[in-house]
């Protein structure tokens, strides 16, 4: 009896068991349904910009990555996401199936692909479109097809831009703050390694004739170096004793010789470059980690090429350059995603898609220089942030740079040298321009030239100085250090706070520091559609257009377009900027003004559209935009009598004196000069066989290029320059419609003080000589005089006194007009 009870007993205990065990098991699967759940959140990042990019190669959105922590496909039809509790269906997944053990990436960004033009077995690996912001301090909440809270992840409110909050295979739930790891859940716990300081050298980076000696010391933990610009890591080579650099050259290239890189010019070069040193040391111990430090040293270079030249080092992880997946100066994963939706010529996409087309911030990367002057005396070094620059030539192997001075990097907030000293202040981007998508591969010059040219008119201009580039020690290429359009380079001109300055690109483009708003852009499309829809012969209409737009600032830019026949210009390479709100400075009054940029495919560099008889009033532009036909700004304007008159004085203003081939040859011939020896060395490193399109003194080129080459290259300009005013005088009248004929101008000033006399739109400081240009009978010529110390008598036109004001307008005969200032 005893033994059936204790039976009976021992079948209740084990019953109750159960029943406590099922009803645990159903209360922890309620409350707890995360560990049986399929589907986990593994990461979240609230702060984007260069973390981690999705299927369109694009950073910048905040994104969830989603694990299939099953051994079985899950199709997310139904599951949710939000971020808020009481509406778990912010967001509702479609029709979508996560194979096991696999992640998709969630992006709070719009698809913006054409999906109907998907190839029909294309699987998209994200997913976009989620309404609302993944932010610091708030939660982001996963919820099954049945309404049950899966996860819910409350994001720190110190989570710093760029970094991830993860989970890791080892503890799914458990999150930590981290580098991104996206499309991948790493198997455990990332750590941070504790900083310490970096290694120092004995020696400054610069230039040396013969080899040297270079010790290294650290405060902690033993030293790890490379010499040819790699990444040192405790593999590396460990620091003994004083490093002995040589010249390098004769060692295999190692960067130089990295394809897929390019889809126009693939040459890569068929011998040893130059070659600096770039020691770069990390310091390492048990306790942690410093950051790479590096020096640059050109050691028993030949002088071919660098002779009165800059030189500037670019060192930076190869990996930022090069990886597929990150690597900006190649073609990369970017390309594969893009190839891998449409069933299309992947040549329509090599402008766009690849690596190195992408833009944005994201696309930027950690770099330092060490700048050179012309006498090779190292100036500075700076941390800068690094982009590729650029619209056809991105496909070229010789790619140009955006350089970012940013207080992230360093502290600094601007560059830290004066490149261009000319007092306008330092800026905190430039560029570092290849030469374009054609002249790279000849003078490399043409842009900067012909801007140099107009750098006194009345529009922005960017100056530039030649440099020879080393990136990880290589020798690469000849490049502009040169201004770029940006909030800064109007502030130092211009003197406007770069807080208000609004810059528009193309009519499409917006840049704008306190907005950033593309709506921006109506503030000069507006003028454009009124020139359109209204006559600007009627003065109150004229008035309207003049009280937006700087005149003067427009016909300077046409003027030079036209002039120098930039086949790529009017609707493209098209920028202008304002104030956004008054600031009662000279140009805080919120009118638009122009700025040139990319006057490469100009001057004979196309024979077929840019030659010294191309009438570039209606002819000669790649888009169709010709200026007296298809600009709507311009062919309205120039239907006013009083623009149209100021326009033909300034363009005969210009051909006078700007474009004067007295003026431009010797100008040329001083840049010739600077450039010549780089030009050479530079195509030699990329240019290789290639011949270039549409330029007839290419047509037999046969490598290498030499200086004969180059002198052949410079003539083709001093050629256009000198027999383009023929040309343009006749153009002038003709398409304008102008029945004036053309005479001579003599002007001169007895003074013997300091003065200045203005003649229309030129200034001149104490005329030396007699100034002389040819003017339009029927505009008369505006003169002025002033002096601080000459007393002005009046002007003497042909021998006689006919005005004793400052001021005078003298009408031009074609028999000739000889003026002269008389002081007393």
């Amino acid at each position: 009896m005893t033994t059936i009870n204790s039976v009976k007993i021992k079948r209740i205990i084990l019953i109750l068991a159960s029943i406590v065990f099922l009803c645990l098991l159903a209360f922890f699967c309620k409350f707890f349904p995360e560990k049986r759940s399929p589907i986990r959140i593994t990461e979240v990042c609230a702060k984007n910009i260069s973390a981690a990019y999705d299927d369109n190669a694009n950073y910048g959105a905040d994104y969830v990555e989603l694990y299939n922590n099953s051994d079985a496909p899950v199709n997310l039809s139904g599951w949710a996401l939000s971020d808020n509790k009481r509406d778990l269906e912010k967001f509702i997944f479609q029709d979508y199936t996560l194979e096991p053990q696999q992640t998709v990436m969630v992006w709070s960004s719009p698809n913006i692909d054409d999906t109907s033009m998907y190839k029909e077995d294309f699987r998209p690996s994200d997913i976009h479109d989620v309404p609302f912001r993944f932010s610091n301090g708030e939660q982001v909440i996963l919820s099954s097809p049945d309404k049950k809270i899966i996860t819910r992840v409350g994001i720190p409110g110190s989570l710093p831009d760029n970094k991830a909050y993860s989970s890791s295979l080892s503890n799914l739930g458990k999150f930590f703050i981290c580098d991104a790891t996206p499309y991948y859940v790493p198997e455990s716990k990332i750590r941070e390694v504790p900083q310490i300081k970096s290694p120092t050298f004995s020696v400054e980076g610069g230039w040396f004739d013969n080899e040297i000696s270079v010790s290294l010391s650290a405060p902690k933990g033993d030293i790890y170096y490379t010499l040819d610009g790699s990444v040192p890591t405790e593999n590396s080579l460990k620091y003994e004793g004083p490093i002995t650099v040589t010249n390098r050259t004769s060692e295999p290239n190692i960067y130089s010789n990295i394809d897929n890189i390019a889809y126009e010019n693939t040459y890569l070069p068929d011998y040893n470059v130059d070659k600096a040193t770039v020691l770069k040391a990390v310091a390492i111990s048990s306790r942690g980690k410093s950051q790479v430090a590096s020096e640059t040293y050109y050691v028993g270079l030949d002088s071919y090429g660098y002779k009165n030249t800059a030189i500037m080092s670019i060192s930076m992880d190869p990996e930022d350059l090069f990886n597929y997946e990150k690597g900006i100066y190649c073609i990369g994963k970017a390309m594969d995603l893009k190839t891998a939706k449409y069933d299309a010529d992947p040549q329509s996409f090599i402008y766009d898609s690849p690596n190195y087309a992408k833009e944005g911030r994201g696309w930027e990367r950690p770099a330092e220089i060490e700048f050179l002057s012309p006498e090779h005396k190292k100036e500075f070094e700076q941390k800068i942030g690094l982009r590729i620059h650029g619209g056809w030539s991105v496909a070229e192997n010789q790619k140009s740079f955006n350089m970012y001075a940013r207080p992230e990097y360093d502290n600094n907030e601007a560059f830290k040298y004066d490149f261009f000293k000319d007092g306008t202040g330092l800026q905190s981007k430039l560029m570092l321009r290849s030469g374009g998508s054609t002249d790279l591969f000849v003078t490399k010059m043409r842009d900067v030239f012909c801007q140099s040219l107009v750098e006194d008119r009345n529009i922005g201009t960017q100056k530039g100085i030649p440099c020879e580039v080393f990136i990880n020690g290589e020798y690469w290429g000849l490049y502009v250090i040169q201004e770029t359009i940006s909030e800064d380079y109007v502030s130092t001109h211009y003197n406007v706070s770069p807080d208000n300055v609004l810059i528009i690109k193309n009519t499409e483009d917006v840049f704008n520091t306190n907005t950033d708003n593309p709506e921006d852009t109506s503030y000069f499309t507006e003028i454009l559609d009124f020139a359109a829809s209204n006559d600007l012969t009627v003065p109150e209409n004229y008035k309207w257009i003049s009280d937006r737009i700087d005149i003067q600032s427009m016909i300077d830019y046409y003027i030079t377009e036209i002039y120098v026949a930039n086949s790529d210009s009017f609707s493209n390479n098209l920028a202008l900027w304002r104030t956004i709100t008054p600031d009662g400075s000279t140009y805080g009054d919120c009118k638009w003004r122009w700025l040139l940029y990319d006057l490469d495919e100009s001057t004979n560099l196309i024979t077929n559209r840019t030659n010294p008889s191309m009438d570039s009033f209606i002819d000669g532009q790649w888009r169709d935009s010709n200026p007296l036909l298809n600009d709507t700004l311009l062919c309205a304007l120039i239907e006013n009598k009083e623009f149209k008159g100021r326009f033909a004085s300034t363009f005969m203003d210009m051909m006078n004196y700007n474009f004067n081939p007295d003026n431009v040859l010797p100008k040329l011939n001083a840049r010739a000069k600077e450039f010549k020896e780089g030009d050479v060395k530079s195509h030699k490193r990329f240019r290789g066989p290639l011949v270039v399109d549409s330029y007839d003194p290419n047509d037999d080129f046969t490598p290498p290029y030499t200086e004969e080459d180059f002198a052949v290259d410079i003539k083709v300009i001093a050629d256009f320059f000198t027999e383009r005013p023929k040309y343009m005088q006749e153009y002038l009248l003709n398409e304008l419609e102008l029945k004036d004929k053309v005479g001579s101008l003599s002007v001169s000033c007895n003074c013997s003080s300091d003065y200045e006399i203005k003649i229309n739109t030129l200034s001149f400081n104490n005329l030396s000589t007699t100034w002389k240009g040819n003017y339009l009978t029927e505009h008369p010529v505006h003169l002025s005089f002033s002096s601080d110390n000459a007393s002005f008598t009046g002007w003497e036109v042909n021998g006689k006194i006919v005005s004793t004001s400052p001021e005078y307008d003298v009408s031009v005969t074609t028999s000739g007009t000889k003026v002269r200032a008389v002081t007393k």
